[in-house]
């Protein structure tokens, strides 16, 4: 008797999670990944939700931090068109953002508009003015700066060293120029004329006209230019000269250079004077001879060639 088919239970999907539920965990998430150095994930949790919840003004406030740690001014841009309608204003931050862009005259009419400035809006316009060009008008946001800052304050360093940057270009733009253009250093009270400024070109090569104008400059560079090469000639060349050639005569190669060593003439013909033989036809030695080998005394030396490493057989 075969048992009852067990009823199987039916798939009822998972009820999805509501804003309430989800958000707690993107805060936490938000919180370490902020904490632990990860931005661009940090960047993705705030986007999520604001999605989730677009009111929410402190993942605005973190997302606009991170635009701005990121150095994407366009994004931060963009985001300060759309603010929460709860949040503060943010138009030191919109004037930050056009500064950090090169659009400084559109910084510049924002923090215009601003009431009631503090010292991060005054450096601000400073920087903006010396960018410009407007060096005088900077100078004196500084100073003003300098006025009201403690020799103990790290803003202090800072406002010296723009300070100092902001006076330099002064005292070019009204004085020191002039040095430059002055023929000696003694005269910088006036513009030199066209007459003085020409006496400080440099003159003609010595020979120019002798030669032919620009022909015989060319020819001084083109005789210049051959002179190394001449003298490399009578140097000693780079690579081995082969034996028995001269440099600078024509050199026939040895028309048995790819023989073998033993069957070349010049090798049998040193071979015969050593042994008092005759040529041969290419052994080294005259055929029949036996000044060219050693006589054996035992068996076998011409039966079969090699009978001298023979053993003979056991009787």
């Amino acid at each position: 008797m075969s048992a009852a088919p067990t009823k199987r239970k039916a798939f009822v999907p998972r009820r999805p999670r509501t804003a309430e539920e989800k958000l707690p965990q993107l805060y936490r998430a938000l919180t370490d990944q902020v904490d632990d150095g990860y931005f661009q994930n940090a960047i993705k949790t705030c986007k999520k939700i604001l999605a989730l919840d677009p009111a929410s003004e402190t993942a605005f406030q973190t997302l606009l931090f991170l635009d701005l740690q990121t150095d994407d001014y366009s994004a931060a841009l963009a985001l300060l068109d759309n603010p929460p309608s709860a949040a503060s204003s943010l138009e030191f931050e919109r004037a930050y953002c056009l500064y950090r862009l090169h659009r400084e005259k559109e910084a510049l009419v924002v923090l215009d508009g601003l009431k009631g400035k503090d010292r991060k809006v005054e450096h601000l316009e400073a920087q903006i003015r010396y960018r410009l060009g407007e060096y005088q008008r900077a100078q004196e946001i500084y100073e003003d700066l300098l006025a009201g800052c403690d020799s103990s304050s790290p803003e202090h360093p800072d406002i010296l060293t723009n300070l100092s940057a902001t006076t330099s270009h002064i005292d070019f733009v009204t004085a020191s120029y002039r040095s430059h253009l002055a023929p000696s250093s003694t005269s910088t009270s006036r513009i030199p004329t066209e007459a003085e400024l020409e006496s400080h070109i440099p003159s003609l090569p010595t020979g120019w006209s002798s030669v032919g104008g620009l022909a015989g400059a060319v020819e001084k560079k083109t005789a210049a230019a051959k002179a190394p090469a001449e003298k490399r000639a009578g140097t000693k060349p780079k690579h081995k000269v082969p034996k028995g050639a001269t440099v600078g005569k024509a050199y026939t190669d040895d028309p048995e250079r790819w023989i073998p060593l033993r069957q070349r003439t010049s090798y049998i013909t040193a071979q015969n004077k050593k042994k008092g033989g005759k040529e041969s036809m290419g052994t080294g030695f005259t055929q029949g001879s036996t000044t060219g080998g050693a006589t054996h005394t035992s068996g076998g030396g011409g039966q079969g060639g090699g009978g001298k490493n023979k053993k003979g057989k056991k009787k």
